[in-house]
C-alpha cells in the first residue's frame, strides 16, 4: 500500500492492516475516526501550549459567486495574532491510504470542489475575497492545511506551491494532546469508547429491543 512505509508510529499502529483480510477493519476504524477528528483539532487549540486558537468556522465569500464557503477553522497566532482560514482534509485508509500522509503537493489536487479551491486562493489574500467569522468580517493573512499526516518534504512542497502558512498534521495533534496530558481529550476518547460499546453490547443483547423501548441501555 502507497504510503505505509512513512506512517508515523501513532496512527500506523491503529489503522494498518497486517493483511488485505484487514482491509475493512481498517475502513471502518478510519470512518469512525472521522466522526470526531475535527474535535481533536479543537481540542489541541484550546491548549495554551498550542500555537494556535480556533476562533469559530470562518465563511468565505467572493466576487465571482453569490454564495460563500464555509471552511472547518479560523485559527489565531498566539504570538502575533495573525488570523488564517484553516480546512482539514483526512482521507486514511482511501485508495490503499493514497492521501492519508501529504507527500508532495500534487496531493491536495484530488481536491476538486468549489470550497477547497476558495481555501487555496485564501491563502494569497486578495480584494476578491471576504471572511466572515460569527458575523463579523475577518482581516485573514492566509490559510492553514490541516492532514491526516505530514512528511517534512510534504509540507514543504504545499507551502512552496500554494502560498499555505503551514501544513499541520492531525497526528502530530493527537501525540501534543497525549504528551500534555490534556484531560478533555481523554474525556473526549473515554465518551466515545463507552457510545461504542453500548452499541455493540445493545446488538448482541438478546432483551435490546424491550430495554431500549424504555429507554434503558444495555451496560457494561
Amino acid at each position: 500500500m502507497i504510503g505505509i512505509a512513512f506512517m508515523s508510529q501513532l496512527l500506523s499502529a491503529i489503522f494498518k492492516p497486517d493483511s488485505r483480510a484487514e482491509a475493512d477493519r481498517a475502513k471502518f476504524l478510519s470512518r469512525m475516526f472521522g466522526i470526531f477528528s475535527e474535535r481533536i483539532v479543537s481540542l489541541w487549540c484550546c491548549d495554551e501550549r498550542s500555537p494556535y486558537q480556533d476562533i469559530g468556522r470562518p465563511t468565505v465569500k467572493t466576487s465571482m459567486a453569490d454564495r460563500g464557503y464555509t471552511l472547518d477553522f479560523t485559527l489565531r497566532d498566539r504570538k502575533t495574532g495573525a488570523l488564517y482560514v484553516a480546512e482539514m482534509k483526512c482521507e486514511i485508509e482511501y485508495q490503499s491510504f493514497r492521501y492519508f500522509i501529504l507527500m508532495n503537493a500534487e496531493q491536495l489536487k484530488h481536491h476538486k470542489k468549489p470550497a477547497f479551491e476558495v481555501f487555496l486562493r485564501s491563502a494569497r489574500p486578495s480584494e476578491d475575497l471576504q471572511v466572515w467569522v460569527r458575523k463579523k468580517k475577518m482581516l485573514t493573512a492566509g490559510a492553514i492545511l490541516i492532514w491526516g499526516a505530514v512528511s517534512p518534504s510534504g509540507r514543504m512542497s504545499a507551502i512552496e506551491e500554494f502560498g499555505l502558512r503551514d501544513a499541520l498534521s492531525l497526528d502530530e495533534m493527537c501525540r501534543d494532546l497525549i504528551s500534555w496530558k490534556c484531560q478533555r481529550y481523554e474525556a473526549l476518547l473515554s465518551e466515545r469508547r463507552a457510545w461504542s460499546i453500548q452499541l455493540f453490547d445493545g446488538l448482541l443483547s438478546s432483551d435490546f429491543d424491550q430495554r431500549s423501548s424504555s429507554g434503558e441501555l444495555p451496560t457494561t
